[in-house]
């Protein structure tokens, strides 16, 4: 089922960190676990969830201390794409690329916390309510963001299907014999 699925630079980036830092299984999707491995400190505190880099390869995250555990894992992850692949201070920065930065580290997001190369793995039923319920069981997330990444699988799943078919059709137009 996942032969068609085509990933994303993000996510093949994404992919390639978490097997650098040896993600084999969705409970090594943690806060200390990645931050161990990341070298990055972890405080939490009554604040917005934050990230910095404080100097050359030593990373501060600030956690929002009022919010489940769960929620905690999700903010880390958020901020864990801005530390790695947001420099600078966004207060300096126009709105639109902010926003652009924001937008990257949502679908950064989806495939932390929900990684292909795990979820290809799993039993993930086929029917869609029982696989979201699935996903979010399997990776400790809520159901909406399971939802999110279900819909998002099966759209680049059926993307990859169309592109499959497409080039079918031209490598056998291509091969087919010359009209009189």
């Amino acid at each position: 089922m996942y032969s068609y699925y085509q990933t994303t630079a993000l996510e093949k980036w994404t992919e390639e960190l978490y097997r650098r830092l040896e993600v084999h299984e969705p409970s090594q999707i943690s806060v200390d676990y990645i931050a161990a491995r990341l070298n990055i400190r972890v405080h939490y505190l009554e604040m917005r969830s934050k990230a910095m880099e404080a100097s050359a390869g030593m990373y501060t995250m600030f956690l929002d201390s009022r919010l489940p555990a769960a929620w905690q894992r999700l903010e880390f992850l958020q901020e864990l794409c801005h530390l790695l692949r947001h420099a600078g201070s966004s207060t300096l920065m126009p709105q639109h690329f902010t926003r652009g930065q924001q937008d990257e580290s949502e679908r950064f997001l989806l495939y932390a916390a929900m990684p292909i190369s795990l979820i290809s793995r799993l039993p993930v039923p086929e029917q869609r309510e029982a696989a979201i319920a699935f996903l979010a069981a399997a990776f400790e997330v809520p159901g909406a963001l399971a939802m999110q990444r279900i819909d998002q699988i099966q759209r680049r799943i059926f993307q990859g299907q169309l592109i499959a078919v497409m080039e079918k059709k031209e490598n056998g137009s291509l091969h087919s014999p010359a009209a009189p």
